[in-house]
């Protein structure tokens, strides 16, 4: 199209100049001068910003966007991203990685192996703008990045950047939805989005229907070890920790409330003082996997927290971890089951919570990978100080060290 525009400008400037003399020549040749020169800069301005033709879509963060019709070649940028694709069932689609995603152990890299062995775009999780240029992908994916960002990105690498808002499964669980019906028009599969929108709001209204017919009494319970920018131990936790929330379990942590920051992937964590943690005393305690080399050696007797209640009473289990390379949706619904049916069996009685989490794994990703997720976090485990209690000791308490 530009090039037809400046063959027409040329052409016209053919028959300016020929057969033409004098002063009228001179002019004729600055007008024909002038409008070439016009024609190549509105057409190179028009589309430095989209070099695609194809459909125009409004992405996340309101702009307009042009992509091809059909996706051949994506980048995922940013933490959660690939996630996403992954939900999607389109990493067949991805051509390059972030250098990080080669050493991270989380499911959907147990999903999609095949992911490791593509060449990065950078080192840990920073992008290359030369890298991606080379690469030129049919489009480029992003969380957590501003406007500004993506409208230079483009600008670098002559490649459309689609922004997506990672949501959460709490107030901004349509932000969620939006994303992935987003993601389900830019790939043509619109049928997988609404089949995981609605998996994962059936299973939220599930819980949280059989939660509100428990008839064990109210307990407190108490999160710790929640990862943000890495790994952290026990006074690390979630003020709005979606499980407790959907099963309406009294979150010690909750007065607290939410510190939100716009620079950072989500709901940031809150750090509290152990004396803090003692005098909340939960009747249950919840350890994320992801901090488990912390907190294993901050609970070790003799400790500042030996003489809580849920530790003397042998009421601390282990959970999938919350974040890790931002919010990890599966693990939290698989938090759900377990916690609901440990804390409420009259609702959740009939409920296998492995054979569920194994069930929302598959849904998400695809494969089987329950087994090795369990095998690689141990969560779903009763934490047993042996000093506390020397009879207790089985493949079901004192869950191994392993994280990466």
């Amino acid at each position: 199209m530009r090039k037809a525009a400046v063959l027409q400008a040329f052409r016209g400037f053919c028959r300016l100049f020929s057969g033409r003399g004098g002063q009228k020549q001179g002019t004729s040749w600055h007008l024909a001068i002038i409008m070439i020169m016009a024609v190549v800069v509105t057409s190179s301005c028009g589309s430095s910003r989209q070099p695609h033709e194809g459909r125009l879509i409004t992405d996340s963060a309101g702009r307009q966007v042009t992509i091809p019709d059909t996706i051949k070649s994506v980048i995922a940028l940013k933490s959660g991203t690939l996630r996403l694709l992954s939900y999607m069932k389109v990493t067949h689609l991805v051509s390059h990685i972030e250098g990080s995603e080669q050493r991270r152990n989380v499911l959907y890299l147990f999903a999609n192996p095949h992911l490791r062995e593509l060449p990065p775009i950078g080192a840990g999780n920073n992008y290359d703008t030369e890298l991606l240029a080379a690469a030129a992908p049919d489009l480029i994916l992003a969380t957590f990045m501003s406007p500004r960002e993506a409208d230079r990105l483009e600008q670098l690498t002559r490649r459309p950047v689609v922004l997506l808002e990672y949501g959460d499964l709490g107030a901004r669980r349509t932000k969620l939805y939006g994303t992935l019906t987003l993601l389900g028009r830019i790939f043509h599969r619109e049928e997988r989005a609404d089949t995981l929108i609605s998996y994962i709001e059936t299973t939220i209204e599930e819980c949280s229907r059989r939660a509100a017919a428990a008839t064990e009494e109210p307990c407190s319970a108490y999160i710790g070890g929640v990862a943000y920018n890495g790994a952290h131990g026990i006074t690390s936790t979630e003020p709005d920790y979606p499980p407790f929330a959907m099963l309406s379990v009294n979150n010690v942590a909750a007065r607290l409330g939410l510190r939100v920051s716009s620079d950072a992937p989500g709901h940031e964590v809150v750090f509290i003082d152990p004396e803090q943690l003692i005098q909340w005393n939960p009747d249950v305690l919840f350890l994320d996997a992801a901090g488990s080399r912390i907190w294993e050696e901050e609970l070790s007797a003799p400790s500042v927290f030996s003489s809580m209640k849920a530790l003397q009473e042998g009421q601390a289990y282990t959970v999938l971890p919350y974040n890790w390379n931002t919010t990890n949706y599966e693990n939290l619904l698989c938090n759900a089951w377990y916690i609901g049916s440990l804390l409420m069996p009259s609702a959740f009685g009939d409920v296998d919570a492995g054979q569920k989490g194994r069930e929302v794994m598959q849904l998400l990703y695809g494969p089987d990978i329950y087994d090795r997720a369990v095998d690689y976090y141990q969560p779903f485990r009763q934490y047993i100080d042996l000093s506390m209690h020397d009879d207790q000791s089985s493949a079901d308490t004192l869950p191994a060290i392993r994280h990466e």
